[in-house]
């Protein structure tokens, strides 16, 4: 019962990733589109529409990258080896991007969509390698 506080962080993480997914369409475009127009104002010569796209790609990334770290450090509170931590960790991380995507195909403006879930789960790999990489190095 106790262990269930590491989890705190998780289900909170989980929660905000929700309540972004449950904007619409336009909210979260016009959102991401202010932070955009303020970046290329420095990066001027890039394409707009390619920056914004990017942007957006990057802020799945760094959620799902903080939600694998968020799982790792809930479930490395649990008396797990580290290959169950691992597995654990990016398989919920994987089935949390999924479940978004299908949570998104409700929402107004928005599309869940395969590639999403692709680059949340390559973002949540890549933390899960930077974590293994990080642990080796202190044993």
């Amino acid at each position: 019962m106790q262990k269930i506080k590491y989890f705190i962080p998780t289900i909170i993480l989980m929660i905000i990733i929700f309540i972004f997914s449950n904007q619409t369409g336009t909210y979260s475009s016009g959102f991401s589109l202010k932070i955009t127009q303020y970046i290329h104002h420095i990066f001027f010569f890039l394409p707009f529409d390619t920056l914004h796209f990017t942007i957006r790609k990057i802020a799945h990334m760094c959620e799902y990258a903080l939600l694998l770290c968020s799982f790792y450090y809930s479930f490395s509170h649990c008396q797990l080896s580290y290959k169950k931590i691992y597995l654990f960790s990016i398989m919920n991380t994987f089935l949390y991007a999924c479940s978004d995507e299908i949570h998104q195909l409700f929402i107004n403006g928005r599309a869940g969509q395969v590639t999403d879930v692709c680059i949340d789960t390559l973002a949540a790999f890549i933390a899960l390698s930077i974590i293994y990489i990080i642990k080796k190095e202190t044993l």
